[in-house]
């Protein structure tokens, strides 16, 4: 499988795994083993990319690119030049390092990593796939970031039963938490997530950066701001190194020392933390889960080495009787040690050496894709994204007027163990969808879920119109 590389393509950094004697291994150009995802659109023609793009930071901050991972859709108006060019060239760079991390040989097919709320139908990701096919592969393929950290966690463990598995993926620029069965710990199940929580390392760093602005204006000597970058950069420095030390000093551009303490970082930034504790009730009641239910919370992302996230979490754990659950940050088992930082692009290339393996295997029967039952008519899914509601636009359509003119999709994907997988998301901007006459997928309302994962017999309610849902 020596021609596969993972690419997590982050909100502040991008990170990259491939394959080495039957390992993943993380590609660290120049032995740093992350890619800022930045860019500076010189010209049409010239984009400058990654580690090499930041010195034009503070000389070309008009053409200067940063965390715009889940703006892709949309227009950047920099120089004439769109995201999937921008995309494009991050991977092309990304490729030509993992090439030479791979002894030199050529790397032409790719997995990315992507949000678990992304859909088949996500312009997010035709723009990631096209990015991809620009900057030289030939094969691109998807998979869930809190897929790929279960499956890193499953290779470590060398397929010990992991049970239930809480996915606490905090990076960035959004909060993702993800809820995983890893009974059979070599095929984790998806079972539901949450999404749209903004929280993590931009917020952080722009919570000690606007302490840092007040307390200059307060003391009548203001920041510079032709310097701002350079401040707000020394700031996120700040923040990191109060992961490992109790306090910290920087100087700014107005030449004045700026001092901060972990406490006084975790004043800064507890609210933040709370919501995603938030997200994660919100998750476990949809999946009709408890706290206790939960064999071990998986740390995902450079922002869960700050030490508040997991005194917070012993914290709410220890509220819900479930202090035996294991929070896991770093742990050594039998196929090295985990990885909470690049967990998800390690994972990535476990998970494509398993699936190349299962190719090999003698193929079963073709498994037949589920049906949705209303009344007596049958609605038989396909694969890939299908829509429900009163249009006639839609896959199925009803003539309910209780029902939205686009209600619900039904997303008919295949695991790795080729298995079909259902995830059901409301659509509609005005009425919930009813699950199970008791859950409630509401776009309108604060930590409401917006998806679930489908099992057998479930069903839903759209309007009046009942369906129900089988295998």
């Amino acid at each position: 499988m020596g021609n596969w590389v993972c690419i997590d393509f982050g909100t502040c950094n991008s990170a990259a795994a491939i394959e080495i004697d039957g390992r993943p291994k993380l590609v660290s150009p120049n032995n740093v083993p992350f890619f800022p995802t930045v860019a500076c659109v010189l010209s049409r023609d010239k984009i400058v990319v990654c580690q090499n793009a930041e010195s034009f930071k503070t000389h070309y901050p008009e053409s200067f690119l940063q965390e715009f991972k889940l703006d892709i859709a949309n227009s950047p108006d920099c120089n004439g030049v769109d995201y999937q060019k921008v995309v494009a060239e991050i991977l092309r760079y990304i490729k030509g390092c993992s090439e030479v991390e791979n002894n030199g040989a050529r790397l032409d097919r790719v997995i990315l990593t992507i949000p678990a709320i992304y859909t088949e139908q996500d312009s997010r990701k035709d723009i990631m796939r096209l990015a991809a096919l620009d900057a030289g592969f030939t094969t691109v393929e998807f998979l869930r970031e809190p897929q790929a950290a279960a499956w890193h966690y499953a290779y470590i463990n060398d397929s010990h039963s992991a049970g239930l598995s809480l996915i606490y993926d905090l990076g960035g620029g959004t909060f993702d938490p993800a809820l995983m069965d890893m009974g059979e710990v070599d095929n984790p199940t998806f079972l539901g997530c949450n999404s749209g929580v903004k929280c993590g390392g931009q917020y952080f760093d722009a919570a000690v950066y606007k302490k840092a602005q007040k307390e200059a204006k307060d003391m009548d000597k203001p920041l510079v701001r032709e310097k701002r970058w350079n401040d707000y950069e020394a700031c996120k420095k700040l923040k990191e190194s109060l992961s490992a030390s109790p306090s910290g000093t920087i100087m700014l551009s107005n030449d004045e020392f700026f001092s901060l303490n972990r406490e006084g970082l975790n004043a800064l930034i507890g609210e933040k933390l709370d919501l995603t504790l938030s997200a994660c009730d919100s998750m476990l009641k949809t999946a009709h889960k408890e706290w206790t239910h939960i064999n071990q919370v998986l740390l995902v992302g450079g922002s869960t080495s700050i030490p508040l996230v997991s005194e917070k979490l012993r914290q709410h754990l220890a509220s819900h009787n479930a202090s035996e659950v294991r929070i896991i940050r770093s742990m050594t088992g039998i196929n090295g040690e985990y990885n909470h930082n690049y967990a998800v692009c390690l994972g990535g290339i476990a998970y494509i050496e398993r699936l190349l393996d299962k190719q090999e295997q003698p193929s079963m029967a073709e498994e037949q894709i589920g049906i949705l039952i209303c009344g007596n008519e049958v609605c038989q899914l396909k694969e890939g994204v299908n829509t429900f509601g009163r249009s006639s636009e839609q896959d199925f359509s009803f003539s309910d007027p209780a029902m939205s003119r686009e209600h619900f999709t039904i997303d008919v994907s295949r695991n790795s163990s080729g298995h079909y997988e259902y995830l059901v998301t409301t659509m509609s901007q005005k009425k919930a969808t009813i699950i199970n006459d008791r859950l409630a997928l509401n776009l309108n309302v604060p930590f409401a879920p917006r998806n679930i994962a489908l099992v057998d017999g479930a069903t839903i309610q759209a309007g009046v119109t009942r369906f129900q849902f089988k295998k």
